[in-house]
């Protein structure tokens, strides 16, 4: 049997402890190659390209809204971005240090690990509390709430380990999961479901069937952040997206959030939008805009108007916003 050696190095035969954690690896699966690829060399060659393991869509929106400032801020995001990308030891065997790490289940190595302790320790802001139904006032996630569904029923490991290409963000993912997936019979063309003949491929399939979601404010290295429960339609602005209209959750990014380190590190902040396509994990078959038309048609308070908009943030918002409300029927 392997000993800790094996892939935390040190020094098993010296006398004292000291002696002993020279050299002492702590995260090895930090280095894929050296610890995990011996007997998981197609995982390993995929994950080093993964989202999980790059946090490459972080760095590419750095990328785009610090222009010419990128050298600059670049340091900051191997600071404070980089460190928390997923190795393979993140997911299978502790948990993250956002959630104050240690080891899940002793040093057991978990080949499916248990989503609460995996995925909620990363994800636990915004995506586990809907999934779960903990945000207050509302229920789980159908599928969690009706078949105990976790992650990887529609995050499978081809996803979450990547397939070796180097998507630029979540949305580009060939892999990612899809509602027609398993509910082909929804879709808009010659469904029975009058709702989805009559609004076609032009509304995402969440801005019916979504309860609300966690929204933040101001960015959490600036100061008064916050975050609240929100619901608002607005314009897609992913290219090449199949439908016109989705929900938008509201990001923290603020023009000053790198001051603290690099100032005027964004000059091209009015580039991407603050409110941004969002897939809440909180789906229901059953909600108030699929009881009645009204509720979504004439009702200004969910859809994000021009007015909704803070002048002090990103010009690309007015892109998303919608400026006429659809009427009542």
């Amino acid at each position: 049997m392997d000993g800790c050696e094996t892939c935390h190095k040190g020094d098993p035969k010296a006398g004292g402890k000291e002696a002993a954690h020279k050299g002492l690896v702590a995260r090895p699966s930090r280095d894929p190659d050296s610890a995990c690829a011996a007997c998981h060399e197609k995982e390993v060659a995929n994950v080093k390209t993964s989202l999980h393991f790059t946090v490459r869509g972080d760095e590419n929106f750095l990328k785009l809204v610090s222009a010419h400032r990128c050298p600059d801020v670049q340091p900051v995001f191997k600071q404070a971005c980089q460190g928390c990308h997923a190795s393979c030891g993140d997911c299978h065997v502790s948990k993250a240090k956002s959630a104050r790490g240690g080891l899940m289940d002793g040093h057991l190595f978990a080949k499916r690990p248990p989503m609460e302790d995996a995925c909620g320790t990363c994800h636990g802001g915004r995506v586990f509390p809907e999934y779960t139904g903990k945000n207050e006032g509302f229920p789980p996630d159908i599928h969690w709430q009706k078949a105990k569904m976790d992650c990887v029923a529609c995050h499978p490991a081809t996803q979450l380990h990547g397939d070796g290409t180097a998507y630029p963000n979540r949305h580009a993912v060939k892999s990612k999961p899809s509602c027609l997936g398993c509910h082909p019979n929804a879709k808009a063309a010659g469904s029975s479901i009058e709702q989805h003949a009559v609004h076609g491929d032009k509304i995402n399939c969440v801005v019916c069937h979504s309860t609300v979601y966690r929204g933040c404010e101001n960015c959490h290295l600036g100061t008064g952040a916050k975050s609240s429960l929100q619901f608002k339609i607005g314009k897609t602005a992913l290219p090449g997206s199949p439908y016109q209209y989705t929900l938008l959750r509201h990001t923290p990014t603020v023009r000053t959030m790198l001051d603290a380190k690099v100032k005027d590190a964004l000059p091209n902040y009015d580039a991407v939008p603050t409110w941004k396509d969002t897939v809440p994990h909180n789906i229901q078959r059953k909600t108030p805009r699929t009881a009645s038309c009204n509720n979504c048609h004439g009702n200004a308070r969910i859809f994000l108007k021009p007015s909704d908009l803070n002048p002090t943030e990103a010009a690309a918002n007015s892109k998303v916003a919608v400026p006429t409300i659809p009427p009542r029927r």
